[in-house]
């Protein structure tokens, strides 16, 4: 591996993906998917071109694609077989092609970029907005980053730029009259690309006048009792990444929902199907629209 370049372990690949890294193994060993370097102490590790890759494959096997099926393909073909994907995705909306708008992204215009975004919200408002346009957005964004179409720092660019047009609608956001509904808090314990969904998702909180605790950054899952020791909350909302969603850890924060007398708490952008009995206490959101419907049962 070149020296300088941007290197990835298997647990980043984990939790940028949603592919568990004992199935990213599993593949490595029987269908050649990715083939790491590993560093003298055999741990291995990935470039920026394999973290691609598996994002690739990790959406074509969301997508129906058996991994059997996607190890056949040439590095060309995976990569056609994700831009016909995405497109087929596009044109749901024939009036709507995020293609053509992040043309006026690829050279770091902000403000053209902006001028380009800004009518949508002015339309539809920032949370129609963002449903229907910014997020379809942000995701075609991230596949042409893994298709070679666009840089790291223009993917980059497009979702800083959209975070700042959130940022500047929560910022006027202004407390209704009467009194608030419930407190909820907001905890990320990953880093992975949905920062702009968790923003997101305290506008749509504060928008329905719940006052929120959102500490921004990321913080382990202990912080939530020590959060709760000195302002308690009704609601919990965690952005804890696919990989995160194993048994043990819904069971941890069933059981602290349990003990801190926590009325729900909602697991947000989880990629895949929940086929296993989840406890009452445990809501998951697999997408923003998802978690407007969620966020509509409380309280």
């Amino acid at each position: 591996m070149e020296e300088g370049m941007n290197v990835f372990s298997i647990k980043d690949l984990e939790n940028f993906s949603g592919i568990k890294a004992h199935t990213i193994r599993i593949w490595e060993k029987r269908y050649k998917i990715l083939e790491p370097d590993r560093t003298d102490s055999n741990i291995r590790v990935y470039n920026e071109s394999e973290l691609k890759k598996i994002l690739n494959v990790a959406y074509l096997n969301r997508n129906g694609f058996k991994i059997s099926k996607i190890a056949q393909f040439r590095e060309d073909e995976l990569t056609r077989q994700v831009v016909t994907m995405s497109n087929q995705v596009d044109n749901l909306d024939v009036n709507f092609q995020p293609g053509k708008i992040l043309m006026s992204a690829i050279w770091f215009n902000e403000s053209q970029f902006k001028e380009v975004l800004l009518p949508f919200i002015r339309r539809y408002g920032i949370e129609d907005a963002y449903l229907r346009f910014f997020h379809p957005l942000l995701d075609k964004s991230r596949i042409l980053w893994q298709t070679g179409s666009l840089s790291r720092a223009q993917e980059q660019f497009v979702r800083n730029t959209i975070h700042q047009l959130i940022v500047i609608e929560d910022n006027s956001l202004r407390s209704q009259p009467g009194k608030s509904r419930a407190v909820v808090a907001m905890i990320n314990t990953t880093d992975n690309l949905s920062d702009n969904n968790f923003l997101f998702y305290k506008y749509a909180l504060r928008n329905r006048n719940f006052e929120v605790i959102f500490t921004g950054g990321i913080l382990p899952a202990s912080e939530v009792i020590e959060i709760h020791k000195i302002k308690p909350f009704e609601y919990l909302v965690v952005n804890s990444g696919a990989f995160d969603y194993d048994k043990k850890k819904i069971s941890y924060f069933s059981s602290i929902a349990k003990s801190l007398i926590i009325k729900k708490v909602i697991l947000t952008d989880y990629p895949e199907p929940v086929e296993r009995k989840i406890p009452d206490n445990i809501l998951i959101a697999a997408s923003p629209s998802e978690f407007l419907k969620v966020v509509s049962t409380f309280q």
